[in-house]
């Protein structure tokens, strides 16, 4: 009888030091009244010694100094380690004392070997692995040429998303959900097995409709909280991010999803970019919106790897009943949009890379027009943050006068973040009919091209690359957004090829200075250019990027109702062209696994309160849990057979 598994409680086996979970084999404090866990990684850069040395720098979000710390030579040799643990040192037998009282431990036991499975179980595991998978044979991947069903089909299910030159990934699988049959599986493994982003489009057209207008999904989550009643809900603020600055603002949930569909300006008319914040929460979203979860859920193609509770491709799906899961979602991204690149206070889902795979459909957007005399007024105010910015590049030594200048462009939008307090009472006492910005009243948004025949056209950069022959999204009852005339997408996306992360760090570290994060101000500090999600390429950046080293993301728009799967390790970033409501879930795809597992080391490398350390995923009890799952159906399997046979 295979071993059953045990069920192991994340928030009291993560290693003490890095954050990351424990799978099995851990050094604990035998000291009852002392917690202390580490890994063997932790414990491993302990015993070479890596607290000898120390290079400390400020962290990304201004939370002190963290130290930097080269653990020997090996090739998973970085950490961060706070500066109070150079009081801790090895036994002279080079045993792991309890870090010190300072540091959290007691200061006086050893360090003992323990682990969280039964003895042998995982050396177990791998022999059963092995006698399973002796005659199996992978298929092999032709990862020099392109997909030949994809050239055969070019008209109907790709997209080209790049022109790197002699490559063979330049167009990406983008079929119709409508006309997806059981065996087109094998041909989206086939593009995922090499890390491409998949494009499946309508995917809202196999669903039964419901609406996804933010108002529906506002009336339909305040009728499941049993705590709302009445006009209860109408006055609850909810927290959003303002794109301007990156801080939090406290906003009336009614009004920002007045905003969403008719826009909101700050004092001078610069546009005001809002994104909600978790709303509703990822681990209350079945419960707070059934209906809608049931309805993203059966949208999802390729259900064998998408399906949250029992996609067979899905390791994530293996957890035993009763164990603690990470949160993987549904979660929604709702936020406003602006359908030219402004160069500051875009609504846009900075760089980043996420540790596991994930699939991002997009619901519901909302075309927001603006008169002429605004439209032209945000391009005065853009020509006076250019000139600002040219100043500065081209009279470096001269920071302050431009940064004045720059200020001075602004001012008035500075002014209106000044007191968040006054903003969210103001806004308190507006009603329907007007919106609030700053201590005043925001006027209506709208941006269109129809109503200003001489705006310039958008980025030639995002057009070019769009698909020879797409079907237009097709209108359904549920939502009026649908038969809008507009020809862009929602959203633009930027994903970047696992194999030129390093290229795309070089450039990001040569030219971190000229991004900025909050309150505007050039970023002081980079810890990791890519996981402190603080960084976003402008489409003049990418063209830098190109000519500096030759490298360039897949760049797309995502249509309403299409489905982009990204896979784990692409770096990739976001820009809202319309108001949008995006719903993701992550996933762990077999063909991942490897590369979860590297991301998972560089992530516990990171400060122990880096917003991406915490290892949320636990790659390693997933990966445990779903051999062993595994091993049990194909046993079974080979039982029946045998049973069958006789």
């Amino acid at each position: 009888m295979f071993p059953c598994l045990l069920t192991i409680s994340s928030s009291l086996y993560d290693s003490d030091l890095c954050r990351t979970s424990i799978a099995n084999f851990h050094k604990s404090c035998p000291n009852k009244n002392c917690s202390v866990d580490i890994c063997l990684s932790c414990c491993k850069e302990l015993s070479e010694g890596f607290h000898q040395e120390r290079d400390g720098k400020k962290n990304a979000e201004g939370k002190g100094y963290e130290c930097r710390i080269p653990a020997g030579q090996g090739k998973d040799s970085d950490a961060y380690v706070p500066l109070h643990f150079s009081t801790w040192k090895l036994n002279s037998d080079s045993s792991i004392p309890c870090p010190p009282k300072e540091c959290g431990g007691c200061g006086t036991s050893t360090l003992e070997l323990r682990r969280l499975w039964k003895r042998d179980w995982v050396e177990k595991l791998i022999t059963n692995a092995e006698k399973c998978t002796l005659n199996f044979r992978p298929t092999d991947v032709d990862i020099v040429h392109e997909c030949s069903s994809c050239s055969t089909n070019s008209d109907s299910i790709r997209r080209q998303a790049a022109f790197r030159k002699n490559a063979h990934d330049n167009f990406l699988y983008s079929p119709n959900a409508v006309d997806l049959a059981e065996d087109d599986i094998a041909h989206f493994q086939f593009h995922w097995m090499k890390a491409e982003p998949v494009i499946v489009r309508n995917v809202l057209e196999k669903t039964s409709g419901l609406s996804w207008e933010p108002m529906v999904m506002w009336r339909a989550c305040r009728e499941m909280d049993p705590k709302r009643k009445g006009t209860e809900e109408e006055t609850t603020k909810v927290k959003a991010l303002d794109c301007l600055d990156w801080c939090e603002v406290e906003i009336n949930l009614h009004q920002f999803f007045e905003g969403y569909l008719e826009g909101r300006m700050h004092k001078n008319g610069w546009p005001e970019m809002l994104k909600l914040k978790d709303w509703p929460p990822s681990d209350l979203f079945e419960k707070r919106l059934p209906r809608h979860n049931a309805e993203f859920i059966a949208a999802l193609p390729f259900f064998d790897y998408t399906d949250p509770k029992s996609g067979i491709l899905n390791l994530a799906t293996r957890f035993p009943e009763g164990s603690l899961k990470p949160d993987l979602g549904p979660k929604t991204y709702i936020a406003y949009g602006f359908h030219e690149e402004l160069n500051r206070g875009d609504s846009v889902t900075k760089l980043h890379c996420d540790i596991s795979d994930a699939v991002n459909v997009l619901t519901h957007t909302a075309k927001v027009e603006i008169p002429p005399v605004k439209y032209q007024n945000i391009k005065v105010h853009q020509k006076k943050y250019a000139e600002a910015m040219l100043q500065k590049q081209q009279y470096s030594g001269q920071v302050k006068e431009a940064s004045e200048l720059e200020n001075k462009s602004m001012k008035e939008v500075d002014e209106s973040k000044k007191d968040l307090k006054d903003k969210a009472a103001n806004e308190e006492q507006s009603n329907n009919s007007s919106r609030p910005s700053g201590s005043g009243e925001a006027e209506k948004v709208i941006i269109s091209k129809e109503d200003n025949p001489t705006q310039p056209a958008v980025s030639t950069s995002v057009e070019s690359i769009q698909e020879q022959k797409l079907d237009a999204p097709k209108e359904t009852d549920g939502n009026t957004n649908e038969r809008s005339k507009a020809v862009h997408g929602g959203a633009v996306w930027d994903i970047f090829r696992r194999e030129d992360v390093p290229k795309l760090i070089q450039f990001l570290k040569r030219h971190e200075h000229e991004f900025r994060h909050f309150n505007n101000e050039p970023l002081e500090s980079v810890i990791h250019p890519i996981h402190d999600q603080t960084m976003f390429l402008s489409d003049s950046q990418k063209k830098q990027l190109k000519e500096e080293f030759d490298i360039e993301p897949w760049t797309f728009e995502q249509h309403l109702g299409e489905a982009v799967f990204i896979p784990a390790g692409c770096p990739h970033q976001v820009r809202n062209r319309q108001s949008c409501i995006k719903v993701a879930l992550d996933f762990v795809a077999p063909e991942s696994v490897e590369e979860c597992l590297r991301l998972t080391q560089e992530f516990r490398r990171l400060p122990k309160d880096h917003s991406s350390g915490e290892d949320k995923l636990e790659l390693k009890k997933i990966a445990l849990y779903a051999a062993s799952s595994a091993i049990r159906e194909v046993k079974g399997l080979m039982q029946s057979s045998r049973r069958s046979d006789t």
